[in-house]
C-alpha cells in the first residue's frame, strides 16, 4: 500500500509541474523539472514536442491516472469497483485517445465540435512564448469547413449564373426570336418625289422583299430588341441612317442635312410614324403595323395621306367581310383571303371588313383605277377604332384583329387587292354597272356663281365675297389626286353643327356643285373635311 500511495503522489506532482510550466517564462522551462528530482528517473517530454491536443495527457501508459485518482486520497474513500477494473483495458483506451489526438489514424470531421474548442486559430503551445498576430487570410484558411460546404457553394454559383443569364435574356426587348413576326410598310421621298422601294435582301431577320415593307422576325440574338431598329434595317441592307444623313439600301446616293433640292429648298432627314414626326428616330424600332414615311426634303410638320383615298365611314350603305389566314404556319405563300372575290355595284359605298385569324400580322390594299399599288387612288385597310384620315394606328392588322376600309368605284371594272405583307396573296373586286334611274329635276335658280378648284392642299380661290340674301352657286372641280368636299360653317361659326352648308364628296377628276344662301352679314369660314388643317378658306357676306 505504501508503494501504491507513493506512486500516486508522484503522478499528482507531475501534473502540477506541467500546469505550472504553462505559467512560467520560457527561459525557466525545464529547470523546474530537474530541480524537482524525479525519483522515477523518467524523462518528461517537452510540451513543444507534443501536439496541442495532448498537452494534458501523460506520455506513457504507466503515467495514466487511474479512474479513482481524482477521488479523495484515502483508500477508505475509494469506491470498491475501481480496484476491480482491468488495468490493461484502461491503458489501451488511453493509448487510443492519445494516438488519435496526436494525429494518428482517422479523425472524424465532428471531433472539433465535440471538443468544444474554437478552431479559428491554433492555440499557443505552452512554453513557446506569446503567439504572433495572424492575418485575415491565415485566419480564413485555418478555419475548418465541413465537406458539404464547397458542394453547396458550387451549386449556388451555378444557379446564380443561370439566373443571371435568364434575367439578361428576358431583359432583351421585343422583337424576339421565334416569337415575333412584324410588318411595317414604308414610303421614301426625296425632295417631294416618291422613290421606289429598297431591293430585296434576306440575309438577316430584319429585311425587305422589295415590297415597301420592313419585315421583322429575328434570326439571331443580335437582331432582337435594339437590333431591330430602323437604323439597323438600313445597315443590314447596306444603307445608312443617322442624325443628319441618309442613304437608302440599294442606292449609291447619300443625302445630308443642308443639301439643296432642285427647287432650291434646303433638305433635311425626317422620319414620320403613323403621321407623327419623330425627333429621335435613331432609337426607333418599328412596331408591328407602323406606317413609316421616310423623307429627305423641306421640313414638314404634318403628313398628308398621299397614297390612298379616304371616304367617311358614315357614307357606307352595306358591309362585306373578308378573312385572311395562313394555313401553313411554315409557309407565308399559303396566305389566302376568304372570299378571294367580291362584287359591288358601280357607285356603291361599301365598308370592307378584314378579319385576321392568323398568328402573324396582315393587311389589305385595294389598287385604284390606275392599276398600280401605292398610288393616290388606292384604298387601304386600317385597324378598327383608328382615324382613317390619319392612319394613326398604321395599316397592318394584328393577329386576331379587325380592320376596315370604305371603298367606292363609279365604273364597271375588275380591281385587284392584295396583302402588302405577302404580295402574292391577292383577290378581286368585280364592279358591276347599274343603269341608274334618273328623275329629272328642275334647274335651280341662282343669282351668282363661282368656279372653285380643289387641289390636294388648297382651294383656288380660297377667299370669296358675296352680298347678303344672294343665292350663290359654287362650281366645284377636284383637280387633285384625293377625294375632297367643302363645308361652310353657319352663323354660329362652328363646324359640324346643324347650320353647316355641306357639298357632296367629289372624287379626283370629277366635278360637283353647291347652292346656298346667307342672309346674315359677317365672315364665314369653310374647309375640306378630308384636309381639315390645310384646305381652308373665308367667305365674306356684305
Amino acid at each position: 500500500m505504501a508503494d501504491e500511495g507513493q506512486g500516486k503522489r508522484r503522478r499528482r506532482g507531475r501534473r502540477r509541474d506541467r500546469k505550472d510550466a504553462n505559467n512560467r517564462p520560457e527561459d525557466g522551462a525545464g529547470k523546474d523539472d530537474l530541480s524537482r528530482g524525479d525519483v522515477s528517473g523518467e524523462d518528461i517530454a517537452s510540451e513543444s514536442d507534443v501536439p496541442d491536443v495532448v498537452d494534458d495527457q501523460p506520455e506513457t501508459a504507466d503515467d495514466q491516472p487511474e479512474t479513482a485518482d481524482d477521488q479523495p486520497e484515502t483508500a477508505d474513500d475509494q469506491p470498491e469497483t475501481t480496484d476491480d477494473q482491468p488495468e490493461d483495458a484502461g491503458k489501451a483506451s488511453r493509448r487510443e485517445r492519445t494516438h488519435a489526438a496526436a494525429g494518428g489514424g482517422q479523425v472524424s470531421p465532428m471531433d472539433f465540435w465535440r471538443s468544444g474548442r474554437v478552431r479559428s486559430a491554433r492555440e499557443r503551445r505552452a512554453g513557446t512564448g506569446p503567439s504572433e498576430p495572424q492575418g485575415f487570410f491565415k485566419r480564413i484558411t485555418s478555419l475548418y469547413l465541413p465537406p458539404w460546404v464547397p458542394v453547396v457553394a458550387i451549386i449556388f454559383v451555378v444557379f446564380g449564373l443561370l439566373g443571371l443569364l435568364f434575367v439578361t435574356r428576358s431583359a432583351t426587348g421585343a422583337p424576339r426570336i421565334g416569337v415575333d413576326h412584324w410588318h411595317a410598310p414604308y414610303t421614301y421621298y426625296v425632295c417631294g418625289e416618291k422613290q421606289p422601294p429598297a431591293p430585296t435582301w434576306t440575309g438577316s431577320g430584319v429585311h425587305t422583299h422589295a415590297d415597301g415593307i420592313v419585315h421583322i422576325h429575328p434570326f439571331t440574338q443580335s437582331e432582337e430588341g435594339a437590333g431591330a431598329r430602323l437604323s439597323k434595317w438600313f445597315d443590314y441592307g447596306g444603307g445608312k441612317l443617322d442624325g443628319d444623313e441618309i442613304r437608302m439600301p440599294g442606292s449609291a446616293t447619300t443625302y445630308k442635312n443642308g443639301d439643296e433640292c432642285p427647287d432650291g429648298t434646303i433638305g433635311e432627314v425626317q422620319i414620320f410614324v403613323n403621321g407623327a414626326k419623330l425627333h429621335d428616330y435613331k432609337r426607333y424600332t418599328p412596331a408591328d403595323g407602323d406606317r413609316i414615311r421616310i423623307v429627305f426634303g423641306a421640313s414638314e410638320d404634318q403628313v398628308q395621306l398621299d397614297d390612298r383615298i379616304v371616304i367617311p365611314e358614315g357614307s357606307a350603305t352595306r358591309e362585306i367581310e373578308i378573312t385572311v389566314d395562313q394555313p401553313d404556319d411554315a409557309d407565308e405563300s399559303s396566305t389566302i383571303f376568304t372570299p378571294s372575290s367580291i362584287a359591288v355595284d358601280a357607285g356603291e359605298v361599301v365598308r370592307l371588313i378584314l378579319n385576321n385569324v392568323d398568328e402573324v400580322s396582315h393587311g389589305l390594299r385595294v389598287e385604284g383605277v390606275d392599276g398600280n399599288y401605292g398610288t393616290s387612288d388606292d384604298f387601304v385597310v386600317v385597324p378598327e377604332g383608328s382615324d382613317a384620315e390619319k392612319a394613326d394606328q398604321g395599316d397592318i392588322i394584328q393577329p386576331g384583329g379587325v380592320g376596315f376600309v370604305i371603298i367606292r368605284f363609279d365604273n364597271g371594272d375588275r380591281i385587284e387587292f392584295q396583302d402588302p405583307t405577302v404580295v402574292t396573296t391577292t383577290g378581286t373586286i368585280v364592279i358591276e354597272d347599274v343603269a341608274p334611274t334618273v328623275t329629272p329635276s328642275p334647274a335651280e335658280d341662282f343669282d351668282v356663281e363661282f368656279d372653285v378648284g380643289m387641289l390636294d392642299s388648297v382651294y383656288d380661290p380660297d377667299v370669296l365675297m358675296i352680298e347678303a340674301g344672294t343665292k350663290v352657286k359654287l362650281n366645284l372641280s377636284n383637280q387633285g389626286e384625293f377625294v375632297h368636299n367643302i363645308r361652310i360653317a353657319g352663323p354660329d361659326g362652328e363646324y359640324e353643327t346643324e347650320d353647316d352648308i355641306l357639298s357632296e364628296d367629289i372624287l379626283p377628276g370629277e366635278t360637283g356643285e353647291l347652292i346656298f344662301e346667307l342672309d346674315e352679314e359677317g365672315e364665314y369660314i369653310f374647309r375640306d373635311d378630308f384636309r381639315k388643317e390645310t384646305m381652308t378658306g373665308t367667305l365674306t357676306v356684305q
